[in-house]
């Protein structure tokens, strides 16, 4: 008799040129042109269907199922061959039970994943031969405890509306943190609360915003971000440098001449690529508004 093993499921050829876009539950930098690092994550993690890696910002991403892919010289992406099931040779009940138990383990973290529950630990392992080890070394009654287990547990995490709200604005907080990261690296240049690198800002926008605002606030930010690494990412805008520049000296001044706590905030600080992004923002009659307002605001 013969049973069926899982062996890792091999990459397609890779697609240059292409973005692939959603779905990602995870996001690391690399650095450089080179994609094979990304792919190989994706080999090696059981839980990823498909990946896209940023060549223009040396982001690697890993996506939970088979999303479209875009054509746009920005990036290279990949997906995964349907899993092989591959005969091995005799095997007892243990190994056979376990190579089903270990299989049901993957889709249940699939599932996991696919809800942002944020279940961890073990029992959710994306680890092919973690879960299959740990199989045989628990008895049967231990292997059906822990299959209830993520039962109940995924369950639990469609149930409760709250904690899954939690969950969603964790997701868009990562995503939106991500995306302000490649917005830098590539000098996009653009810039509003949107566009902030601070997770927490983000988490509490989520939280007062319905569903359908979160997810389109996430793919029109992607969409902007396609169109600048399109064109080789952002081009210095000499104006906003000299803008940014005035604002930090502006800054400066009113630091040097103790004018109080007023000035602080947003509009004065030393933090000159804070003050470049929000002019890409904003039109040049805003940036000389702004302007005249602090200068006025020293002389007074």
């Amino acid at each position: 008799m013969t049973v069926l093993l899982l062996a890792h499921a091999p990459l397609k050829a890779a697609e240059v040129g292409q973005i692939r876009l959603g779905d990602d539950y995870a996001q690391f930098y690399v650095g450089g042109s080179d994609w094979h690092p990304c792919e190989k994550e994706c080999t090696a993690d059981a839980s990823c269907k498909s990946w896209t890696y940023l060549t223009t910002t040396g982001q690697c991403r890993l996506k939970h199922s088979v999303v479209p892919a875009h054509p746009n010289t920005c990036c290279v992406s990949g997906v995964k061959e349907e899993t092989a099931a591959k005969p091995t040779t005799q095997l007892g009940s243990d190994e056979r039970d376990c190579a089903k138990a270990t299989l049901e383990a993957i889709d249940a973290n699939d599932t996991n994943l696919a809800n942002q529950c944020g279940l961890n630990g073990l029992l959710w392992s994306r680890s092919y031969n973690d879960l299959y080890a740990h199989c045989l070394d628990s008895s049967p009654r231990r292997r059906t405890r822990d299959a209830d287990e993520r039962k109940l547990a995924l369950q639990s995490c469609q149930q409760v509306s709250g904690r899954s709200r939690s969950l969603v604005c964790d997701h868009y907080a990562r995503m939106s943190v991500a995306e302000a990261a490649s917005n830098d690296a590539a000098n996009c240049g653009f810039g509003g609360p949107g566009w902030s690198g601070a997770y927490n800002d983000h988490v509490r926008w989520c939280q007062s915003a319905n569903p359908s605002a979160v997810r389109d606030q996430i793919a029109n930010r992607e969409h902007q971000l396609l169109e600048c690494l399109s064109r080789g990412g952002g081009q210095s805008d000499e104006a906003c440098q000299g803008y940014a520049g005035k604002a930090v000296s502006q800054f400066v001044e009113s630091t040097k001449s103790r004018c109080g706590t007023g000035f602080s905030g947003t509009i004065w600080n030393d933090d000159q690529a804070e003050h470049y992004r929000w002019c890409r923002g904003h039109s040049p009659a805003e940036r000389e508004d702004l302007t005249r307002k602090r200068e006025a605001a020293l002389h007074q």
